[in-house]
């Protein structure tokens, strides 16, 4: 029943979704409206929706099996007198048993299986007015933000539930090759959902959303295609939970890039970032320090190989470790996230990369990596990480997704991470 219940549901999409196409001729205009009626009823509707079966296997823990999709569905007003308002819902539903695996405690009966944190939910994803003119843009309301590489502030892409961010955002580009950016979170919308996530908000580690009183400010310069420099500080306050005091903190860094790309089809590039963060008024009484992040990456490219080198170190003071709480963690330090929480010693994060755009017909790109992970504080041996992704682009609206990680712990009888992880995901998005 259930499943005839989604196939259902799904039929309803792909009659929506040629609804959308058919319509996406008259409503794709750039210019402004003129009216507020024309600006409202003559926008551009939105949907993408990501098909997703995940594999799971913690050693000590059953393995999961989670087939879900996600689907997002947003109108986007035309624009009138520089203004333009945003709306968009997101769903995640399971397909078959939702108990086939733990989504991140919020069903208790799979509590002996492994976590894939795509938690069955259905809400409002984004909800802004946006304002554009004089070299600057201002948005207020549900939206969307990523600061740079996601690596301190991001939306969690990798998850099928968004984070998204109650607030206020300014940005400007009105001064030759120099950027500035400023954000005010007022809540924090997590990946577990607000239909299934805990409260009361920041009490827990899958709690729904953090109540925010934070700070973001970025101001990046680019005097020359060759060399980009961003300067930045993460003033967050998560709330009273204890999970939210515990993660607030201020942070401030830079990041540097250098580039260079040769007239033989050589390009390289070296990655260079430096943040220290602290404690403030916020944290829970007992979580005091003063915790460095650094990193270096270079990589070098040609005609269609890749390959790159990197050292990461999120630094620990007396236990106390550096914290992401707002990250897309997905994205570093291994795929079989294992380190989304970095461990109280800290982490040392030794990496290599290879990538090839695959040859003849096949088309799509290949990417291979390797983690040796060990603590900043003491000589644990954490483990090392194989991850493989494939991905293949069909047409303009379709990509195909296929990954796979592989932790293998070290046998440390100190070590936190004794657990062998192994995950593997296929996917299907598609964008319209």
């Amino acid at each position: 029943m259930r499943i005839l219940q989604h196939i259902s549901c799904l039929s309803s999409l792909v009659t929506v979704l040629l609804v959308l196409v058919l319509c996406q001729p008259a409503m794709g205009q750039e210019e402004e409206a003129e009216s507020f009626v024309d600006a409202l009823i003559g926008g551009t509707p939105s949907l993408n929706s990501r098909l997703r079966y995940e594999y799971g296997s913690l050693e000590g823990a059953e393995s999961s099996d989670a087939v879900t999709i996600r689907t997002r569905l947003g109108y986007s007003t035309r624009g009138y007198k520089g203004f333009q308002g945003f709306v968009e819902f997101e769903d995640i539903s399971v397909i078959g048993d939702s108990d086939d695996y733990n989504q991140a405690g919020t069903n208790p009966s799979a509590s002996n299986k492994t976590v894939i944190a795509d938690v069955e939910s259905t809400e409002l994803n984004q909800a802004f007015l946006a304002y554009k003119g004089f070299d600057s843009q201002a948005k207020v309301g549900r939206q969307r933000i990523i600061r740079g590489n996601a690596r301190f502030v991001g939306n969690v892409g990798w998850r099928q539930n968004e984070q998204t961010y109650d607030a206020i955002s300014f940005a400007n580009s009105g001064i030759d090759g120099i950027g500035l950016y400023y954000a005010y979170l007022d809540n924090v919308y997590r990946i577990f959902g607000q239909e299934n996530g805990t409260e009361p908000s920041g009490a827990a580690p899958n709690a729904a959303e953090y109540e925010s009183d934070s700070h973001l400010v970025n101001v990046s310069w680019s005097p020359c295609p060759a060399f980009d420099a961003t300067a930045y500080a993460y003033l967050l306050d998560l709330g009273e939970g204890a999970v939210g005091a515990a993660n607030s903190s201020d942070t401030y860094g830079l990041n540097a890039v250098l580039k260079r790309s040769r007239e033989d089809g050589i390009s390289t590039a070296c990655e260079l970032e430096y943040a220290r963060q602290s404690d403030n008024s916020a944290t829970t009484e007992g979580v005091a320090y003063d915790a460095d992040y650094y990193k270096v990456d270079v990589n070098a490219a040609a005609s269609g190989l890749s390959f790159g080198a990197g050292y990461e170190v999120l630094g620990s003071d007396d236990g106390a470790s550096f914290r992401t709480p707002l990250a897309t963690g997905h994205k570093f330090n291994g795929w079989a996230d294992m380190f989304l929480v970095t461990p109280a010693d800290g982490l040392e994060d030794a990496y290599l990369y290879a990538s090839a755009k695959c040859p003849f017909d096949i088309g799509g790109t290949l990417k291979v990596v390797y983690h040796s992970f060990e603590s900043d504080e003491g000589s644990t041996d954490y483990g090392e990480e194989i991850d493989v992704v494939a991905i293949k682009k069909l047409g303009k609206n379709t990509t195909l997704i296929a990954k796979y990680a592989d932790f293998n712990a070290d046998g440390d009888a100190d070590n936190p991470k004794s657990s062998d992880m192994e995950r593997f995901s296929i996917e299907a998005n598609f964008a319209f």
